[in-house]
């Protein structure tokens, strides 16, 4: 192991040896300002159960959007998106779209500023739950929502990347994005691992109680530990059980499920990607439902643990491959 390798496995490994109660102090709110849902304090997301299994093992969500306020196209430094802000019954949340690689998309770029303000247009992409913009209010499912006034509004809901404005394929966006530098596997991923989070269960509903997770674009290795045969196919993609590598092949995580869109490159990389090969790619955060479902269903059946208590799971939504960086692994 390198110099710079020895030096960072310590790092890690004296941060992941912290008393449980200094890291917690640093990442986990009081109950005071749970109480007053400050922002900086915690984030609650309450989503209704019918939503969480419809989703749980779907890649993407179709929706009638109202466009309340498209953005700018961001250079491709700050990650080349185009950013929308809108409502749909079907997510009942406030909600963020982002079209990926927006400078290469004018047709749909110019959709969306047609239809800001007027009548929905049908929108399909990544559904992605996370806690980078959640402001200090819950998110609650079903709330009434008044029309937004900016394209990046509190919110816990996206759909990222977008991959179909009304008649206009966008899957070939899928693809890295030239000129940005994403975030850096160790750092990305240990924060994932290391997001608190509480399930409360009810009838109708269930409420996430977590705190703000960023590191949005990560660039990563994914080591398939399936063969193709055994990769879950759904109606709008896949989903693949991955390890997780550097760019230099050094383990990071043992275990994600990595989730593909249908029709795009990521998706077509992989479809034929054989157990303990490789993919260089980029990848996007999001809230596993299937991972909150089960700990639901088996809060009682754990010995000796709570799984409502457990760390927040995620998942990836893998947003390009660097086809010209893969390898065969070892």
């Amino acid at each position: 192991m390198s110099a710079s390798k020895a030096g960072w496995a310590s790092l890690r490994l004296g941060a992941l040896c912290l008393s449980v109660t200094a890291v917690l102090a640093l990442a986990w709110p009081t109950s005071g300002q749970q109480s007053r849902g400050q922002a900086g304090g915690a984030v609650v997301i309450t989503l209704k159960n019918d939503f969480i299994e419809k989703y749980k093992n779907l890649v993407t969500v179709e929706v009638d959007f109202t466009v309340d306020k498209a953005g700018k196209v961001h250079k491709a430094s700050e990650d080349g998106d185009m950013h929308l802000s809108g409502r749909a019954d079907e997510v009942g949340l406030p909600i963020v779209a982002e079209i990926m690689n927006a400078k290469s998309q004018k047709k749909a770029v110019e959709a969306i500023q047609a239809a800001e303000g007027k009548e929905a247009v049908k929108l399909a992409g990544a559904w992605r739950l996370w806690c980078e913009h959640a402001g200090g209010q819950p998110q609650v499912q079903g709330k009434a929502l008044k029309p937004f006034k900016d394209s990046n509004p509190d919110h816990v809901f996206e759909i990222h990347p977008i991959s179909k404005v009304g008649d206009l394929d966008l899957r070939q966006s899928f693809r890295p994005i030239v000129g940005y530098k994403p975030k850096e596997a160790h750092t990305a991923f240990l924060h994932y691992e290391n997001v608190r989070c509480k399930i409360k269960p009810g009838d109708e509903a269930t409420t996430i109680t977590t705190s703000v997770a960023g590191y949005n674009i990560v660039k990563f290795k994914m080591e398939s530990l399936e063969e193709p045969e055994d990769q879950k196919v759904v109606d709008d993609g896949r989903f693949v059980t991955c390890a997780v590598r550097d760019l230099e092949d050094e383990l990071v995580v043992r275990k994600v499920r990595m989730a593909f869109v249908k029709g795009t490159p990521p998706e077509e990389a992989v479809k034929k990607l054989a157990k303990g090969k490789r993919l260089t790619v980029l990848g996007i955060p999001r809230i596993d439902l299937a991972l909150v479902s089960w700990r639901v269903n088996n809060k009682d059946k754990v010995k000796d643990s709570d799984p409502l208590t457990w760390n927040l799971p995620y998942e990836i939504i893998v947003a390009a491959v660097f086809i010209d960086e893969t390898d065969e692994g070892e």
